[in-house]
């Protein structure tokens, strides 16, 4: 069972528990920090043996020596030594330590050529010569040996690095929240219009012509399945003749055809606009039933019997009432959308849910950026925390859970 760990105490604790893993790697890179800087202050020195700055008319060569002099003491004079051992200090002392001596090198390769042709200064250029080579064999084992055996303590290092980081990000976690808090009066206010402008646009759409027109579309779903389930038979047979009639198999003239398109496509709008009765869709089947007796037409005998019935029932006035309510409902919907415009009511219910939602947006435009902020850095908490967790089981077998 994993025990309690506060993130204040992690470092401490973890730190404790493989810090004497850590000594001789650091006492090793610290001995040699030490032997780089004592290099450097060789080369110093031995650039120091060029300053001619005292001398009132100096000659080319003796400008070109006090510029090494100078130089050196540019480049060298701000190397800073890390004082806390880390592998990333590490990495970057000798990142910034061999800039500067490959910034040093390509400078000496103009000045010192120079120099070499007067013999007076031969001693100096071999002593500078000397304690930059030993200078570079002692960067190259600094990176050859010391970083490379340091390395193995950097899976340790790097969860001190992580327990930081993940301190770092708790605490801004904890600035945000504070920070979007700050916010909630602005907040509350705008809600509170929200809430107000969605009363008003619930009031308009609680209109009873809104409940009579969508109790009435639900009802005129119903007549259309009804509807349909009656043709759905007639539709398969009005394809076969539709398709004798392209062939000129049979003749079929246009109102037949049109007629029996709609029955295809859209039944109950071919219904709705036919007169009280449905004649003209009566004489097109009693059409369709004659012409499919057509020896060009064929379609599986009990299919057919199902598709004769259908139109028996049809012609025999069984869809009649369900035209009749079918057509009722479109008026009565054509009547409330008529009244709701005279009303002005869609117009005002746009305006509203326009309201609505620039209200909402500028709502969330106060603490938008807070809040993405606040989510990126919850993800990365949940991430480093984890692993940090998982880790310290690896380095130490004790199960931890971090509390923030």
């Amino acid at each position: 069972m994993s025990q309690e760990l506060t993130l204040e105490k992690a470092f401490e604790w973890f730190n404790s528990r493989v810090s004497s893993s850590f000594s001789s790697y650091r006492n090793s890179a610290s001995k040699q920090i030490r032997s780089i800087n004592d290099k450097v202050e060789e080369l110093k020195s031995s650039a120091h043996r060029f300053d001619y700055s005292d001398i009132k008319d100096p000659d080319v060569y003796q400008n070109y020596a006090t510029t090494i002099y100078i130089k050196t003491n540019e480049l060298f004079d701000d190397l800073e030594i890390p004082e806390n051992i880390t592998y990333n200090n590490l990495e970057n002392f000798a990142t910034v330590t061999k800039n500067k001596v490959n910034s040093y090198l390509s400078f000496l390769s103009k000045y010192l050529s120079w120099l070499k042709r007067d013999r007076s200064y031969k001693d100096k250029v071999k002593s500078l010569d000397r304690t930059l080579t030993r200078l570079k064999e002692e960067i190259h084992h600094f990176e050859s040996k010391t970083m490379v055996n340091y390395s193995e303590i950097i899976p340790k290092e790097k969860v001190l690095d992580d327990i930081e980081n993940l301190t770092h990000l708790v605490q801004r976690d904890n600035e945000l929240e504070e920070e979007i808090i700050s916010h909630a009066n602005e907040v509350e206010k705008l809600t509170k219009e929200i809430d107000k402008q969605k009363e008003k646009l619930n009031e308009l759409k609680n209109h009873p012509g809104f409940i009579q027109r969508e109790n009435n579309l639900k009802e005129l779903e119903h007549i259309e399945i009804s509807i349909s389930n009656k043709v759905s038979e007639i539709k398969k047979l009005c394809n076969k003749v539709l398709r004798a009639s392209d062939n000129k198999k049979i003749s079929l003239d246009n109102y037949d055809k049109d007629i029996m398109k709609g029955l295809i496509k859209d039944p109950l709008s071919l219904f709705i606009k036919e007169s009280e009765g449905y004649r003209g869709i009566k004489a097109a089947l009693q059409t369709l039933k004659e012409i499919s007796l057509d020896p060009s037409i064929q379609m599986k005998k009990e299919k057919l019997q199902r598709a004769f019935d259908n139109i028996d029932e049809i012609v025999n006035n069984e869809l009649l009432e369900n035209q009749k309510r079918a057509q009722f409902i479109i008026k009565q919907n054509e009547a409330i959308n008529h009244k709701f415009e005279d009303m002005q009511l869609f117009v005002k219910i746009k305006k509203f849910e326009q309201e609505i939602d620039n209200l909402t947006i500028d709502r969330n435009r106060i603490t938008l950026s807070l809040r993405r902020e606040k989510e990126e850095i919850d993800d990365k908490i949940a991430s480093i925390s984890k692993s940090i967790e998982e880790r310290i089981v690896e380095f130490t077998g004790k199960e931890m859970k971090l509390v923030f």
